[in-house]
């Protein structure tokens, strides 16, 4: 359950700042298992964040992301390379 709360966060985050005044773009969850290890990534096509720097969220729905990945024994990873934005769950299966 923590995983699909951590997802439908972070898509909904993505339809929430990715696109403003009214652009238009793609929003994309992947998943992929690989030696044990499931990657889930959230990314988006839009603005990206403020001088290309890491998300700076401080609201409860960040803080929730923060603690269910820790309780899943994950990561979280900001992709500061892709355009738009890429986060990435990675996780013990």
């Amino acid at each position: 359950m923590s995983l699909a709360v951590i997802v439908t966060e972070l898509v909904t985050n993505a339809c929430k700042y990715a696109y403003p005044e009214g652009r238009s773009g793609s929003i994309r969850v992947r998943a992929v298992a690989v030696e044990g290890q499931l990657s889930v990534s959230v990314e988006d096509d839009g603005v990206g964040f403020p001088g290309g720097g890491a998300p700076q969220g401080t609201g409860f729905g960040t803080r929730i992301v923060h603690a269910m990945a820790f309780n899943l024994g994950a990561t979280l990873h900001h992709d500061r390379q892709h355009t738009g934005t890429r986060m990435t769950l990675t996780m013990p299966l």
